[in-house]
């Protein structure tokens, strides 16, 4: 009874066994499905350099496909399937356009192709588009808005590596992009700034526009920012009296009273006041006039106001101007024991200008020429710079510069008869 209970346990288990083996061991047809299969373009490359083309568009990236197999295969598959790429053949493509194209599957070196009964694909093609490669110059442009430069500093210039830069790719991408744009942000900037900084590439409206199909001749932009102290610098302007005129007699304004300027704080921190050149109030011819002055600066420093010259208004208060014709003319500053002068102009018109009281009582015979040759050492005819008096009147006197002809000879000699 017991030899019969064992050959039945024993027949059992090896009925279990046989089923085991048959269903695992013994390789069955089965199917598996595997996504995210990248595409891949064969021939892109000479696409590109031989005929100048690129593939773009939203294409499909990625495919699915369902496999039919033996079971081991199948589980080779799965294992290897990283390698997996679906692959379109480009290599006769010659013209722009949109195309929709099948694809082949490479599978993994461990997989054999004819281990593979059948593939269902998803989706059976692709469609993509094939535009021109081109490349143009864009501006590359600055902006420094954040920038927070320190109190008594300024930005004096800004400067990059690069104006401009290349971008290279498809036409339809390119041609969007505008200029590209480098931004830094700093706060309480007290010193010259040096930083490579990345591109951005925007659109006409400020959009940015994505670079991941674009080759980019650089992709960073070295940036210097000049920072320098600054300083409001007062304007002194200054007279010399004459021509019948004091500082006590002008009304008078000017502009522009102060000018910014930049340098290194040596410069500048001993730098209290511009002077202008003096005004000369004898060359005024009216009692009111408008004189540009030059502002001169030091070498190191930069006028970044921008104004180069000073406008001062001057009016000469209860002055009247007269013109009159003299024949008083004295010669001073000869030696008599060699040499003698003589005027070969008989008169000078002289303009002055006097108080108003003073100007109707002054006559030509108040008016005295005098010509100081005490630096004319041989004979000759000479003009001669002279300097015009008028005589018993403290308010007045003579504007502009005058001169004669005058002859120098010897004193022996006998003078010309009329």
């Amino acid at each position: 009874m017991k030899s019969k209970l064992f050959s039945l346990i024993v027949s059992v288990l090896a009925a279990m066994c046989l089923w085991v083996y048959v269903m695992t061991v013994v390789n069955p047809d089965v199917d598996l499905t595997i996504g995210n299969i990248p595409v891949t373009f064969s021939g892109a490359e000479v696409l590109r350099e031989d005929h100048g083309l690129v593939i773009t568009g939203d294409y499909q990236e990625f495919v699915s496909v369902h496999f039919y197999g033996k079971n081991a295969d199948l589980k080779t598959l799965d294992q290897h399937k990283d390698e997996l790429k679906a692959v379109i053949d480009v290599s006769k493509v010659r013209s722009t356009k949109d195309y929709t194209m099948s694809y082949d599957i490479t599978l993994p070196s461990a997989v054999s192709a004819s281990s593979i009964t059948k593939m269902d694909k998803s989706p059976a093609t692709i469609t993509f588009t094939v535009e021109r490669q081109i490349r143009k110059s864009v501006e590359v442009r600055g902006d420094f808005s954040s920038v927070k430069i320190a109190e008594g500093y300024m930005l004096d210039s800004t400067s990059f590596d690069f104006d401009s830069i290349t971008i290279e790719g498809p036409e339809s991408v390119v041609n969007t992009v505008d200029h590209v744009q480098i931004t830094i942000e700093r706060s309480n900037v007290d010193k010259t700034i040096t930083e490579s900084v990345p591109v951005v590439l925007l659109d006409k409206d400020g959009a940015q526009v994505d670079p991941t199909q674009l080759t980019l001749s650089a992709d960073a932009i070295e940036v210097t920012m000049k920072i320098v102290k600054y300083k409001v610098v007062p304007i002194e302007v200054q007279f010399t009296e004459g021509g019948g005129a004091k500082l006590s007699d002008l009304d008078w304004d000017y502009e522009p009273k102060a000018i910014t300027l930049s340098g290194d704080s040596t410069v500048l921190d001993g730098l209290n006041s511009i002077q202008l050149e003096p005004i000369d109030l004898s060359t005024l011819p009216s009692n009111d006039e408008t004189v540009e002055r030059a502002i001169l600066i030091p070498n190191d420093a930069k006028n970044v106001s921008g104004e180069e010259t000073v406008s001062v208004r001057i009016t000469i208060k209860g002055k009247q101007i007269k013109t009159l014709r003299t024949t008083n003319i004295v010669f001073v500053g000869v030696d008599e024991e060699k040499f003698k002068a003589t005027s070969l102009s008989q008169q000078v018109q002289v303009t002055i200008r006097a108080a108003a009281a003073d100007a109707s009582r002054i006559s030509a015979t108040s008016i005295r020429i005098v010509a100081d040759m005490s630096g004319y050492t041989q004979e000759g005819t000479y003009q001669v710079p002279v300097t015009v008096y008028v005589d018993g009147f403290d308010s007045a006197g003579a504007i502009g510069q005058y001169s004669i002809a005058a002859t120098l000879a010897a004193a022996d000699e006998p003078d010309e008869q009329p």
